[in-house]
């Protein structure tokens, strides 16, 4: 589309004055079965994305195209690649400057500071502002400056739940059995749970059917729990320090205090004595054989989205403060390739796939009618359609909201999450932000002292994260470990990169 060609220009030159009133999903229904011909000398916007292929993917594409054509004057071609190749044949398209537009990214695959560092992505600072406007303001200043990188954005984000407030969960038929639902209501910290463990214990060893109280200690050790932004290589920035002060974990009092919690639960023996076992948490949990997952993210909705996935009804608590960090802010993003000849209207996509819940629950759900249908449009809850057994019955079931835009648009499938999306929004939005939210640590210089830290971790840190080792033996071999593998060079590395960035 030619810049400044207006909506109105478009659909004067196409005949479509109708659609100014917009197109509803039963319209998008329709759409579905014109021929997309009309619309074929218009720019098509191409997507790639990781997710197994669909049968009804070309319908729903022709769908989007319809309702796309109208508002934004572009066509897409949704083009699904295998999880399992996705990284690789998105660098090789990359690599050979393979022309498209928009592509799935993140830390953890098709890497995104890669991405930025390759200049394979466009950059988005100027654009979203002016041409995405509504997308744009939906979160703080802040929350967009995670995905700063070198003065630049080159991604857009996906809301979904930013924080992590971690807690514990405990199945609700053995907390009311023990008798202790206020205390678990109440709780402030960790040690606050050590009573309620302990008279579950002995609910334990008079059940037939329950092995242990719980199946695995080590997640009691993640620094989020303990007040701190988790950088790289057992470093982290406390969360209240402003200075951003780079420090070894396991040098730290409150290392000191998870891992002595770990050490006393192992020996009262709430969790297997074979760690290997452990890694069977969730098996154990659809088989009853345990009560408590000691720390998962609370989050609204969490607690239906647990029995939903394991079968056993839960309450939580959340313990651990909401942080904005990078790390969670830029776990799902959506870029703009520099190969496409179309970055603005890619941009005006990306506006509409936040912002526009008939377009973002199209793409992620399929038609209505065909693929989902109302179970209650007041509240937003829909089912399969036409009598499926679920959504992965009726030809198109992504299950990937989270990767193609806002979450907290989506059409709720479970009666008990209703409701859950604004609760989560507003946690996102009032999150403390980290100190260094926006910081990404370039590991170049440091990188064969970070391969050693590694191996130490797993030699000496995950024994202490079980609790199978002697706390003060186990840190002194740890901290010991670390000092040779290099990591004060690593942190001095790492302070001297976010002082620059502060400064910056």
């Amino acid at each position: 589309m030619a810049k400044g060609f207006s909506r109105r220009d478009f659909l004067k030159g196409m005949g479509i004055a109708a659609a100014a009133g917009g197109v509803s999903l039963t319209g998008l229904t329709r759409l579905a079965k014109a021929s997309p011909s009309r619309f074929q000398d218009l720019p098509r916007l191409v997507y790639i994305y990781p997710g197994a292929p669909q049968p009804d993917v070309q319908r729903v594409q022709d769908a989007l195209s319809e309702y796309m054509a109208e508002r934004i004057g572009a066509t897409i071609e949704l083009r699904a690649l295998d999880w399992g190749v996705y990284n690789d044949q998105i660098g090789l398209i990359n690599a050979s400057a393979e022309v498209y537009d928009l592509a799935f990214t993140a830390p953890w695959i098709n890497n995104y500071y890669n991405n930025v560092n390759q200049e394979y992505l466009v950059p988005l600072q100027d654009l979203l502002p002016s041409l995405a406007p509504s997308y744009w303001a939906s979160m703080t200043p802040a929350t967009w400056e995670a995905a700063r990188v070198a003065g630049g954005i080159y991604g857009g984000i996906n809301q979904q739940i930013f924080v992590k407030p971690f807690g514990p969960y405990i199945r609700t038929d053995i907390l009311e059995a023990v008798g202790l639902g206020d205390e678990f209501a109440n709780l402030t910290s960790y040690e606050d749970l050590e009573p309620l463990m302990a008279a579950i214990k002995e609910y334990v060893d008079q059940d037939d059917t329950l092995t242990h109280v719980t199946y695995n200690l080590s997640p009691l050790n993640v620094a989020e729990n303990w007040g701190f932004d988790p950088q790289d290589a057992l470093l982290v920035v406390r969360s209240t320090d402003e200075n951003a002060q780079v420090l070894i974990y396991p040098q730290t009092d409150e290392f000191r205090q998870a891992s002595e919690l770990i050490r006393r639960w192992y020996q009262a023996g709430y969790a297997p004595q074979d760690v290997a076992q452990w890694g069977e948490m969730d098996a154990a949990w659809t088989a009853g054989q345990y009560a408590v997952r000691v720390s998962d993210i609370v989050k609204p909705g969490g607690n239906a989205e647990t029995e939903a996935r394991w079968g056993w009804a839960v309450a939580s608590k959340a313990i651990a403060e909401p942080l904005l960090t990078t790390g969670s802010v830029t776990a799902t993003l959506n870029g703009i390739s520099s190969t496409s000849a179309n970055p603005e209207l890619a941009v005006r996509y990306l506006e509409l796939v936040n912002t526009d819940p008939v377009f973002f629950n199209t793409l992620c759900k399929g038609l209505e009618g065909v693929h989902w249908e109302w179970a209650d449009q007041d509240q937003l809850l829909v089912r399969p359609a036409n009598g499926a057994a679920s959504f992965g019955d009726t030809g198109y079931n992504p299950n990937t909201d989270w990767m193609f835009g806002n979450v907290f648009n989506s059409y709720y499938t479970d009666p008990t999450q209703v409701g859950a999306w604004p609760q989560t929004a507003e946690l996102n939005r009032n999150a403390r932000p980290s100190p260094v939210l926006g910081f990404t640590f370039d590991r170049t210089p440091v990188e064969t002292e970070i391969a050693s830290i590694s191996a130490v971790r797993t030699e000496f840190g995950d024994p202490l994260g079980s609790g199978v080792v002697d706390v003060d033996e186990g840190l002194a071999r740890l901290n010991q470990a670390l000092l040779d593998a290099g990591i004060e060079r690593v942190r001095d590395e790492m302070q001297r990169q976010i002082d620059a960035w502060k400064s910056a």
